[in-house]
């Protein structure tokens, strides 16, 4: 394991965190684009997470450590007594929100040509990026490669479902219309998604992710009976 500190915060970087070229082995990539592949979804899911540790830390909250490993990321943080429910929901929408401001940023600047007109003419938009046709320019594979990671995986992590983001910002808005309930109603909605969000990524060729979805929503689904039981 990796460990560094960035911004006062600890981070470790665990080495299942090299799970993740199961996502890019078998697209004929060439060796050197795949490590880029990694490294710029390396910085996505660590601004990603360091989105989460300024607003919790914004908000009073101690946080503890942040994880990079095979399924992403993770934050450690303890919330503060008065913390509102409208701040744990800023904290948890706050990773994906980072990525696109700073994604947008990068966005604006290869619209704008500043990474030339190769790139411009390469990356049509944010999350369209062809890497294939990347694979022999190192500099425009890595910004597609970012681009495509901060926004595609941005926008699911806000999907609500269990282990994602969007679950616990789910929560938080029903703990304001169903108090103790909320949390059981989140895990059977999270579910319905993860079964839809299924069917949708397997109708788009897709294997990992919609056996991902389903295993996180039915975790979250048992957990939550579990503590309803207690």
């Amino acid at each position: 394991m990796l460990t560094f500190r960035l911004f006062g915060f600890v981070v470790n970087v665990h080495l299942t965190f090299l799970i993740l070229v199961v996502f890019v082995i078998d697209s004929g990539l060439g060796p050197v684009s795949i490590v880029l592949w990694l490294a710029a979804a390396l910085v996505s899911i660590l601004i990603h997470e360091l989105g989460h540790a300024f607003t919790a830390r914004r908000y009073g909250g101690a946080v503890q450590n942040i994880t990079i490993h095979g399924f992403g990321g993770l934050t450690m943080w303890i919330p503060p007594v008065t913390m509102t429910w409208r701040q744990r929901f800023a904290v948890s929408a706050a990773g994906a929100g980072y990525g696109f401001v700073i994604a947008g940023a990068l966005w604006a600047a290869v619209d704008r040509g500043l990474f030339g007109t190769r790139a411009e003419r390469l990356i049509p938009t944010a999350w369209g990026a062809d890497l294939r046709s990347l694979d022999v320019f190192p500099l425009e594979f890595f910004v597609g490669a970012f681009l495509w990671v901060t926004v595609v995986w941005g926008a699911i992590n806000w999907l609500p479902i269990g282990g994602l983001d969007g679950s616990h910002m789910l929560r938080e808005l029903l703990s304001r219309l169903l108090g103790h309930n909320a949390d059981l109603h989140a895990a059977i909605i999270g579910l319905i998604f993860a079964v839809a969000a299924s069917v949708v990524f397997a109708n788009w060729g897709y294997t990992f992710a919609p056996i991902l979805f389903l295993v996180f929503a039915m975790g979250d689904l048992i957990r939550a009976l579990g503590r309803r039981r207690v």
